[in-house]
């Protein structure tokens, strides 16, 4: 038995390798459908229809349309499909493989940072092509940085949400009703009359720190800082807490409700419908049987 358990794990493959195939399985499961469509046709067009037919734009105003498709793709069209996926046992099935289960929850907060990132990255690819803006080379990799720490803040703090959620008619509901507010309080598609104290409160959020951070490696020159300390330290705080909160309350099992057992009776035991059933006759027939004088 042990020579099977050493063949069976010999045969295992590493880590690294477990933990790659998850995150291009995961990628590519995200990728499919409407995950792409949304996260970089919706702020292209929002980009379009904004912008018009201006032949000079500076790479920050697309700045804040790059964070919308990348934040809708690591938040709103992950955290959907991962209750989805909790709620239809496909969790609880995975748990039981012999994936090691921080295997599979990395492999897939990772898969979503590599598409929310590409959704980011062709966002502004399509604002360079459309507009002809300039973006150095330090500035798109200074853009590149905020991306990925953003999309791992955004996607560690949904699978965190995900655990309060409790069926998956509730999941795009909750995911929006907690999105919207955060994009638009932080500017992502331009600055917005706010009361100061809501403006300190957005530079906290991840929202506003990632614009920030982006536009500022974008529009990056020489003898300028091309990302902001404080922005970097918003959303690393928010990726570390975020994946701390999700390791301890993620869900595998789906939420389904407890059944209600009827309540217990007595048991009584069935009557005897044979000793209650007169041998011959009715009951009328047994009576005057038992009355009428016997023949003599």
């Amino acid at each position: 038995m042990t020579d099977t358990a050493q063949t069976s794990s010999a045969r295992m493959p590493s880590v690294g390798r477990l933990l790659a195939a998850q995150i291009g399985y995961q990628a590519r499961l995200l990728a499919g459908g409407r995950a792409i469509t949304i996260g970089v046709g919706l702020p292209v067009i929002l980009l379009i229809a904004s912008h018009g037919q201006h032949t000079a734009t500076d790479a920050t105003d697309f700045a804040g349309y790059a964070a919308f498709g990348l934040t809708l793709t690591a938040w709103n069209t992950y955290g959907v499909r991962l209750v989805a996926a909790r709620e239809a046992g496909v969790l609880k099935r995975w748990r039981a493989t012999p994936l090691p289960h921080w295997c599979y929850f990395l492999g897939r907060i990772l898969a979503t940072v590599v598409v929310a990132v590409a959704a980011g990255v062709a966002t502004v690819a399509a604002g360079v092509l459309l507009y002809g803006t300039h973006v150095t080379a330090s500035g798109a990799l200074g853009a590149l940085v905020a991306f990925i720490l953003g999309a791992f803040a955004w996607a560690a703090t949904a699978t965190a949400l995900t655990a309060a959620i409790p069926t998956v008619e509730a999941a795009a509901p909750t995911m929006m009703l907690t999105y919207f507010p955060v994009i638009i309080i932080s500017g992502t598609f331009g600055a917005i009359s706010e009361p100061r104290w809501l403006a300190t409160i957005a530079s906290y959020l991840p929202a506003q720190p990632l614009v920030h951070a982006v536009g500022s490696s974008l529009g990056h020159t020489s003898g300028q800082a091309s990302l902001p300390v404080h922005d970097l330290l918003v959303l690393a705080a928010w990726a570390v807490a975020g994946l701390a909160l999700a390791v301890a309350t993620f869900r595998w099992e789906p939420h389904r409700p407890t059944p209600q057992r009827p309540a217990r009776t007595t048991h009584q035991p069935k009557p005897d419908i044979r000793a209650q059933k007169p041998a011959s006759g009715s009951h009328d027939d047994a009576a005057v049987r038992a009355v009428a004088p016997s023949p003599s």
